[in-house]
């Protein structure tokens, strides 16, 4: 196999449109960091899919900031023989233009968003998962099994691991905002007794905004099955309910995580559409005021999930290498990094008390109420529907 130059579509490809965070490009490898520099260094940045080569062997991935710390890296390369070199990606949507550009033959593995991986199996991208041949599987949630017969499976056979997860709902300030019963509500009617004018942020996100109103709303039978399939009738009472929101609750439009931290942390708002980690993050950095609510209408969710080129030298060691990333030792220190919990329980043996509450082990009836992100039906008219509001 010969390396692949990027193309418009790794430069333009649109914005993901569930939970995708924004994160530098770049290239990390322990080993091969150690080892080499210059041309020698890229040499080996291709070794994984180019075979061929002499030593260790080398086994690249294509995935988020998280993956490519030096403890996780570490973790990986001591329990597995290979340099595992990690490219940075900002979405999963980049991955995926990626690989159809090329790139299934200079990168091993691939850990997308959950509703990618079919994406890549339809095309040809991602090998069947050898399930009976991961070792770390059998511990993991079983909501998360089911995903491998659902969500990550095409005819039948899974092409997906899923590795870590998270949820949206919405963070508070628990200074300003009492204890109470947690609901999408608060978002569009407030909290009796509370002024929340003017005090509440949502996503500046078609996708994410018009589900928290649709769960609001009570529309809850639309996010089952494939696809997220909201009526014509339905979707302008999402219309109205936002509309109305941004006349009385809403402070402002927030633009992602970044956004989220700066503007609560500096009072414009007092209840801020999130995704837990956000607050995960707020806490571990020491602000104990933040507290994070999951909504009991149901939550939007996303999990990473692995997937493994067809197009690899080295399927096997990569296998292992996706199967290291959900082992307890090493998933609980991906989960340290990242500050998102592992969809294997048993990380928690290795998380410090405090870690464990805020990134470890979760009780398994907290997954039944989480809506994992799939496509939308009729995405054209959700982006027009959300252009009325912005206007509005």
């Amino acid at each position: 196999m010969s390396p692949r130059q990027p193309d418009a579509s790794d430069a333009d490809a649109p914005a993901d449109t569930t939970s995708d965070a924004g994160h530098p490009h770049s290239t990390v490898g322990r080993r091969s960091f150690l080892a080499a520099t210059g041309a020698a260094a890229s040499a080996t940045t291709l070794a994984g899919c180019l075979g061929g080569t002499t030593g260790t062997p080398t086994i690249n991935v294509l995935t988020w900031e998280h993956y490519a710390r030096d403890d996780v890296a570490a973790a990986v390369e001591d329990a597995v023989d290979a340099t595992v070199n990690v490219t940075k990606s900002i979405s999963s949507e980049k991955m995926f233009a990626g690989w159809q550009a090329g790139k299934d033959q200079q990168f091993d593995i691939a850990i997308p968003n959950n509703n990618y991986v079919p994406k890549f199996a339809a095309a040809g991208l991602a090998a069947p998962v050898p399930v009976s041949d991961l070792d770390s599987y059998p511990a993991i949630y079983d909501f998360f099994k089911n995903t491998m017969d659902t969500q990550l499976a095409v005819d039948g056979t899974p092409y997906g691991v899923p590795i870590r997860f998270g949820y949206y709902g919405y963070g508070y300030d628990s200074r300003a905002v009492p204890d109470h019963d947690p609901s999408w509500s608060v978002l569009f009617d407030g909290i009796d007794g509370v002024d929340l004018s003017s005090a509440v942020a949502l996503y500046d996100n078609h996708f994410k905004a018009m589900s928290a109103a649709a769960l609001h709303l009570g529309f809850r039978d639309a996010f089952d099955g494939d696809r997220i399939t909201l009526s014509e009738s339905q979707l302008g009472a999402v219309t109205d309910a936002l509309i109305d929101q941004k006349q009385s609750l809403l402070s402002g439009y927030i633009a992602g995580d970044a956004s989220f931290v700066k503007g609560i942390t500096k009072g414009d708002f007092h209840v801020g559409h999130t995704g837990r980690m956000n607050v995960t993050n707020m806490r571990a950095d020491g602000t104990d005021w933040i507290e994070m609510a999951t909504p009991t209408e149901g939550a939007l969710s996303w999990f990473e999930a692995a997937v493994v080129s067809t197009q690899t030298d080295h399927p096997d060691l990569a296998w292992e290498v996706v199967n290291e990333y959900i082992a307890p030792e090493t998933g609980a220190t991906l989960a340290r990094e990242g500050h998102a919990p592992s969809v294997n329980p048993e990380t928690t043996a290795h998380l410090s008390e405090r870690r464990t509450e805020l990134y470890g082990a979760i009780d398994p009836a907290r997954l039944a109420d989480m809506i994992p992100s799939k496509a939308v039906a009729n995405e054209d008219a959700w982006r027009a529907a959300w252009e009325r509001v912005k206007t509005a």
